[in-house]
């Protein structure tokens, strides 16, 4: 049994029961192998989480960069709506989204430390187009370094807040949240706009 197969397993029961709630004989039990074939491949639960992470992350941020790479021509509000919706339009995620998602939620306690620079590295990944998209969209000069802060402290405090209410309401409230949402995002970049212009 492949290394491939262990992680398709692993991938699915982490994503629906969390890193905690899957134990190692699962996995083995899932693929049709004893426990310690496992260990021909990984040397622990912990480092075919870490991998499968690593995996989900790679993943995800490729598929930020190739979307943004795709709409080039278009406005930079687009582009920027496009971005919202990637982190908020959270029906019918992958098996890897899910258990990104989840991991992103409710971290393994004791692996908090190592999944907190993974996260930064992962959220790098957005924040270097987000800048550039949000200067293009300040126009000549593009926005102060601490009002481009804030405005992507904004968009990120709103997409994680939206991660958790996805958990919470069903799919037309959530909707709706998501509507109000992006509004509110929209009048801060007109705001902040007018202000650098005023």
């Amino acid at each position: 049994m492949t290394a491939k197969s262990i992680k398709q397993a692993a991938l699915t029961l982490f994503a629906e029961s969390g890193y905690e709630g899957v134990s190692l004989s699962e996995i083995a039990k899932s693929v049709g192998i004893k426990t310690p074939s496992i260990y021909a491949h990984f040397e622990s639960k912990e480092q075919l989480f870490l991998e499968l992470l690593e995996d989900a992350v790679h993943e995800e941020s490729g598929k930020f960069v190739q979307l943004l790479a795709g709409m080039a021509d278009r406005p930079p509000l687009e582009r920027f709506y496009a971005a919202f919706r990637f982190l908020t339009d959270l029906d019918g995620l992958t098996k890897g989204q899910s258990f990104l998602k989840r991991t992103m939620l409710m971290p393994p306690r004791n692996l908090e430390d190592r999944l907190r620079t993974a996260f930064i590295a992962y959220e790098h990944v957005f924040t270097v187009p987000m800048q550039r998209l949000l200067h293009e969209y300040a126009g000549p000069g593009g926005f102060g370094e601490e009002q481009a802060e804030r405005l992507l402290a904004l968009f990120y405090a709103l997409a994680d807040g939206l991660l958790v209410e996805h958990k919470l309401y069903d799919t037309e409230l959530y909707r709706r949240r998501q509507t109000l949402v992006w509004g509110c995002l929209q009048e801060a970049l007109r705001l902040a706009q007018s202000e650098r212009k005023g």
